[in-house]
C-alpha cells in the first residue's frame, strides 16, 4: 500500500500548509500531485490536441477512487481530478485551474476543510443535496456557479468540470451527462474551447494498473449546435456527445502496450496504397504520425507514412517485417530512439539499437537508401539534452562516410541565435511540432532526399 501512504502524505502536507492565497494553495496543491502521480508510470496521451492558450474548458468523465485509498472520515483524494490539474492544467499551462466540486454533506469534515483551502466553485449534485437545502437555494447556487465559471474564463483560467455529477467505476463510465454545463457555456457567451479528457483506471490499485488519460480535440458548443437557444438541440448534442465518450473509454479500456491496432491499420493502408514506384516511407514515432500534412508537403514524391504510437526502436524492429515485407521503397525516412531516452537507456544503447534497424533494412532492402533524422531538442525532454548531443554525435559520425545511409540534422537548426530552443516550432506540449516546426523537417528532409537520390522537383 505504498500508494496509499503517498496519498496520505499529500493530504497531510496540504492540510497543515499554510497558502498566501486560494491560488497558491492551488498551485502548490498541483505540484505535490505532480510528485505523487510520478510514483508510478501513468498513460497520458493526445497532448498535441492541448490548445496553445488558457481559459479552456476540460471536461471529465468522472472516475470513482479505489475504496482502499480512502482516509480517515470516509474522505477520499479523487485521483483523476486531482491528475487533471497536476499532470496537464499547471504541467502545460502553468495554472492548476479551478475546478467545479460538489458541496460537502454535514457530516463530511475533512472534505469541508480540505476544499476550503482552494476555493473552487461549489455545486449542488443531485445525490448530495443536505435535507435543510430548499429549492431556492438550489436556484441561487446554480447562478453563482454560472457566475463564477464566467468570472473564471474571462480571467483565462482553465476550468475542469465533469457532466455527470458523481463518480462511477470506468467498466460504467460514464454516468449520465447533465446540461448545466453547457448552459453555463451557452450563458456564458464566451464559447470557450471545450477540451474533453477520457479517464480509465483510476478506481484501481495503483500497483495494479496504468492510470490512463487521453486528451480528445477540442471544440466549441457553437461548431455543434446550430441554434443555441433551441433546447431540443442542445438535449439532442448532450445525448449524443455522452453515447461518443462512451466509446472513447471503451477503447481506452482496450490499449495495451503494443501497437497492434496501429498497425493493423497501417497495414490497410498500405494495402490501398497502389502506386509502389519510387516509394519513399516515413517510419518512426508520432513526430511521423502526426505530420497529417505530409503527403501534401512531399506531394512531388510518392510518400507512405508508417509513423505509430509513441514507438520506441524495439517496436520498429518488431514491426518491420509486417509493414515492409511486399514493400520496395527508394528510400525510406527514419526518425526513432527520442522516446527511448525515457527508458532511461544509454546513448550507446539506443545507437546499437539503431544500427541492429538499419541492419535490418540493409538486409531485406538492399537498395534502399536511408535518412536518420536527428533526434529534436526540445522542452520536454531538457534534462536529457546532454544525452540527445551525444547520440546525434554518435549516429552522424557513424553514418557519415555511408553511400546508404543519411544523416539530417533538423537539431541545430532549432536553436536561435541565443542558443535558445525556438519555442514556435512546438505546440503548447512542448514535445510536439507545430506548423512551423514541420515546415523546418520539410525543407531538410526534402533537400536530403533530392540530393541522395537524385530527384527532381
Amino acid at each position: 500500500m505504498e500508494f496509499k501512504t503517498k496519498i496520505k502524505a499529500f493530504y497531510e502536507d496540504i492540510s497543515k500548509k499554510s497558502f498566501n492565497s486560494f491560488q497558491d494553495a492551488r498551485e502548490k496543491a498541483a505540484l505535490l500531485g505532480k510528485n505523487l502521480f510520478l510514483f508510478k508510470e501513468f498513460d497520458l496521451r493526445g497532448t498535441e490536441n492541448l490548445p496553445q492558450e488558457s481559459g479552456i474548458i476540460f471536461i471529465y468523465n468522472h472516475i470513482s477512487n479505489n475504496p482502499n485509498y480512502t482516509l480517515e472520515d470516509d474522505f477520499q483524494i479523487t485521483l483523476d481530478s486531482h491528475f487533471i490539474s497536476s499532470m496537464i492544467s499547471q504541467n502545460y499551462y502553468k495554472k492548476p485551474g479551478v475546478r467545479v466540486i460538489r458541496n460537502s454533506l454535514d457530516n463530511e469534515k475533512k472534505h469541508l476543510e480540505y476544499y476550503n483551502l482552494f476555493n473552487y466553485i461549489r455545486v449542488y449534485a443531485k445525490d448530495f443535496i443536505p435535507n435543510n437545502v430548499t429549492q431556492k437555494d438550489l436556484d441561487e447556487s446554480k447562478n453563482i456557479f454560472y457566475s463564477l465559471c464566467h468570472s473564471t474564463l474571462l480571467e483565462k483560467e482553465n476550468l475542469i468540470i465533469n457532466p455527470e455529477g458523481k463518480s462511477s467505476s470506468t467498466e460504467n463510465s460514464p454516468s449520465d451527462f447533465k446540461a448545466g454545463i453547457f448552459k453555463m457555456i451557452i450563458k456564458s457567451k464566451l464559447d470557450p474551447l471545450i477540451v474533453p479528457l477520457v479517464m480509465v483506471n483510476f478506481d484501481y490499485l495503483n500497483s495494479e494498473t496504468t492510470y490512463r488519460c487521453e486528451i480528445k480535440k477540442p471544440f466549441r458548443l457553437s461548431s455543434k449546435l446550430n441554434d443555441l437557444k433551441n433546447k431540443k438541440d442542445l438535449n439532442d448534442f448532450v445525448i449524443s456527445f455522452q453515447e461518443k465518450y462512451s466509446l472513447w473509454v471503451e477503447d481506452l479500456r482496450k490499449v495495451s502496450s503494443s501497437y497492434e491496432d496501429e498497425i493493423r491499420l497501417l497495414i490497410e493502408k498500405k494495402n490501398k496504397h497502389s502506386q509502389r514506384k519510387n516509394l519513399i516511407v516515413f517510419y518512426g514515432s508520432s513526430t511521423f504520425r502526426l505530420w497529417d500534412k505530409i503527403e501534401n508537403d512531399f506531394s512531388s514524391f510518392n510518400v507512405l507514412n508508417f509513423g505509430f504510437g509513441g514507438a520506441y526502436i524495439e517496436d520498429c524492429l518488431k514491426y518491420f517485417d509486417s509493414l515492409f515485407f511486399d514493400l520496395n521503397p527508394n528510400g525510406v525516412v527514419l526518425y526513432v530512439g527520442g522516446n527511448d531516452l525515457s527508458l532511461n537507456y544509454t546513448p550507446k544503447k539506443i545507437f546499437d539499437l539503431i544500427k541492429k534497424l538499419t541492419v535490418k533494412f540493409h538486409k531485406k532492402l538492399p537498395q534502399c537508401k536511408l535518412f536518420i533524422v536527428s533526434i529534436k531538442p526540445s522542452y520536454h525532454r531538457i534534462k536529457k539534452m546532454k544525452k540527445i548531443i551525444t547520440l546525434n554525435q554518435m549516429i552522424k559520425n557513424y553514418f557519415d562516410k555511408s553511400d546508404r545511409v543519411f544523416y539530417v540534422n533538423i537539431f541545430d537548426l532549432f536553436f536561435d541565435c541565443k542558443k535558445k530552443i525556438v519555442k514556435k516550432y512546438y505546440l503548447i506540449d512542448n514535445l510536439h511540432l507545430s506548423s512551423e516546426g514541420y515546415a523546418v523537417w520539410k525543407r531538410e528532409i526534402q533537400k536530403s532526399i533530392i540530393k541522395e537520390l537524385n530527384y527532381l522537383i
